[in-house]
């Protein structure tokens, strides 16, 4: 029996998430912290878009904070986006709504154009906006200790993912999505098409939450991509599949 990708990938997705739930996170044996910041067997680890919030915040470049985010700033420029398809707690919530994309939305760099407000409010403020308003860590501190007001934001994600489609937050508004497709634009991980055997039928495409397709190399297409495998599932030609070729992707129509 073939396990697809999805069922692969929410296996990862809840065994990141038990990080997180209590007892296991207070015994803090190989992981203590959240994916903000946290410790993973002794290694200290940040995500880059609170290294970049709190040096412009603070405007102090401290080392050892960027030093804790390069090992996420590796695995985004080798494997891409994977935070979001196989880590982030708000993506394994949303993908529980029913309703995957409504309609195809043009404006794909609106993302690109929240991460770099929420850089230069982080700077003028003096305040890390995305670690203080984000759904995704409101998401995280209500998993750790309880309801709280911030779930709000989470309750908001929601429903704007139930009128407009499942990824309408990562699609539009997410600037932590946006830095880590950024920084994995130039992956080694890539989705390609094999041409001889795709027939073209466009199941992959109507699979894709995020809005693009496999094999799209443009900036506004390629950035969006989680490599989350979904459109591997959704072929029965079985004619794409993932590679470790970096940019040696066919374009698709």
């Amino acid at each position: 029996m073939r396990i697809s990708h999805k069922v692969r990938r929410h296996a990862i997705q809840l065994l990141f998430l038990a990080l997180l739930i209590p007892p296991l996170y207070f015994l803090g044996v190989y992981w203590f912290g959240t994916y903000i910041s946290g410790d993973l067997a002794g290694v200290s680890l940040t995500d880059p878009l609170t290294a970049l919030e709190v040096t412009l915040a603070g405007r102090t470049l401290w080392w050892p904070l960027w030093l804790s985010a390069l090992p996420l700033i590796l695995v985004a420029v080798l494997l891409g986006r994977v935070f979001c398809s196989y880590v982030c707690p708000l993506n394994l919530l949303l993908e529980l709504i029913p309703v995957k994309r409504r309609r195809q939305l043009e404006q794909k760099t609106w993302p690109i154009v929240a991460l770099i407000v929420v850089l230069v409010v982080s700077l003028v403020m003096a305040v890390p906006v995305n670690n203080t308003y984000s759904p995704v860590f409101a998401l995280m501190r209500g998993t750790l200790f309880g309801l709280g007001v911030e779930l709000v934001l989470v309750l908001l994600v929601l429903l704007a993912a139930l009128r407009w489609g499942q990824k309408i937050w990562c699609r539009t508004l997410c600037p932590l999505g946006a830095l880590y497709g950024l920084l994995g634009l130039k992956r080694r991980l890539f989705v390609t098409i094999d041409e001889a055997h795709c027939t073209h039928c466009g199941a992959c495409e109507r699979a894709c939450t995020m809005g693009t397709a496999p094999g799209r190399t443009e900036l506004a297409d390629s950035y969006l991509c989680t490599n989350c495998g979904d459109c591997i599932d959704a072929c029965h030609e079985r004619a794409i599949h993932f590679t470790l070729k970096g940019g040696d992707c066919h374009e698709t129509k």
